[in-house]
């Protein structure tokens, strides 16, 4: 027992108790499982600011990573983990905002990313076009129930 307390107080030591418990959400503005082009999630291209998007382009939904340590390296290692969830949905760039929340740096944790996953227009496939009409007609039928 006592070896298995040595070894688990060596391993936190060792990896400096890093494990950030954060609170992520998503939210779709568009239909799931869209054609994916990037493949390497380190090749995501990222913007700050709509006017750096020279094509045409639409969101496909959006990301947030919530109660964030305000740690650079924890940053880094969110909008890593944010890239990746960007290509499985069949993004092809990603606008990044972060946002400082007064009343979470009480707790430690005042940093939020909220990124728009964007489907360049281009690269558009006719399976995703199929898809995305049939995510308009059911988004009509729900707003015409509500």
């Amino acid at each position: 027992m006592k070896k298995m307390i040595l070894t688990l107080f060596a391993a936190c030591v060792i990896t400096g108790c890093a494990s950030v418990v954060t609170n992520t959400d998503y939210i779709p503005m568009g239909p799931d499982g869209l054609s994916v082009q990037i493949t390497d999630a380190s090749k995501m291209p990222v913007f700050t600011y709509l006017k750096d998007i020279k094509e045409p382009w639409a969101p496909i939904g959006m990301y947030r990573v919530k109660a964030l340590p305000d740690n650079d390296e924890v940053i880094k290692s969110e909008i890593v983990k944010i890239k990746k969830a960007a290509a499985a949905k069949g993004a092809n760039a990603i606008i990044l905002n972060q946002f400082y929340d007064d009343a979470a740096a009480q707790d430690g944790h005042p940093i939020t990313l909220a990124a728009y996953f964007v489907k360049y227009a281009s690269a558009v496939t006719e399976a995703d076009k199929a898809k995305i009409q049939e995510y308009a007609e059911l988004e009509k039928l729900r707003n015409a129930n509500n």
